[in-house]
């Protein structure tokens, strides 16, 4: 058995504090015990003060109302520090992520906002073969961050793998190769498309107790839940 965790993002403008704190309690008898993290893309324009001025969840239809329109109130009282264009403080138009970490229990669930970052859209994601190397070793785990440069056509234009010494090539080529078929919406400036980065980190294992990936469908019975 093998799995493939992914954790993404990247900070391109220095942020101020952007208040969004989510926490929703639910009754839940059977949900697995080990939390695990949700990630919740938005699309946001901020203007020349830094205020998000128009925001829109990506595949908002598929989480609950009430959830939607709890993280859509905090992000439109977001405020960065505006971009200079020629001089002049700038539009931003970005992807915010937001990562949640949901904690089930027996006795109820609970979901909280762990992480947040700007940066180019994410589209289409693609993941290479897994490495057989990796696949045929029993017990194997590690960890592989690559960290692509999107051009203002939305692809990546250069891809910089780092990883611990001792991480198999064929996952440093993994890695790549998965990143090389990733499109992504370029953050804009004054309606103008500009250079971004984007960071993927990747965590693989060939576990025999590998735990299953509770993800998203686990998240939505939380909320669901309430």
């Amino acid at each position: 058995m093998h799995s493939l965790t992914c954790f993404a993002g990247s900070l391109v403008f220095r942020c101020a504090t952007l208040l969004l704190a989510v926490t929703a309690v639910a009754a839940h008898a059977q949900t697995p015990a080990q939390p695990y993290t949700v990630e919740v893309w938005a699309r946001v324009l901020f203007d020349t003060q830094g205020r998000a001025t128009e925001y829109a969840l990506v595949d908002e239809a598929q989480y609950p109302a009430q959830f939607a329109a709890n993280v859509k109130e905090r992000v439109a009282r977001a405020k960065i520090e505006p971009p200079r264009d020629a001089g002049e403080a700038a539009t931003l138009r970005s992807g915010v992520r937001l990562d949640f970490q949901v904690t089930p229990s027996a006795e109820g669930g609970s979901v909280k906002i762990v992480g947040l970052s700007m940066g180019p859209l994410p589209t289409q994601r693609y993941y290479a073969s897994y490495p057989k190397d990796v696949a045929k070793a029993g017990g194997w785990e590690g960890e592989v961050q690559a960290l692509c440069t999107v051009g203002s056509e939305g692809r990546c234009t250069a891809i910089e793998v780092k990883a611990l010494p001792g991480i198999p090539e064929s996952v440093r080529r993994f890695a790549k190769a998965s990143l090389e078929g990733w499109t992504f919406e370029p953050q804009q400036v004054n309606g103008k498309p500009i250079e971004g980065e984007y960071t993927l980190r990747l965590r693989l294992n060939t576990l025999d107790d590998a735990p299953e990936d509770f993800r998203r469908d686990k998240f939505q019975k939380i909320l669901n839940s309430r």
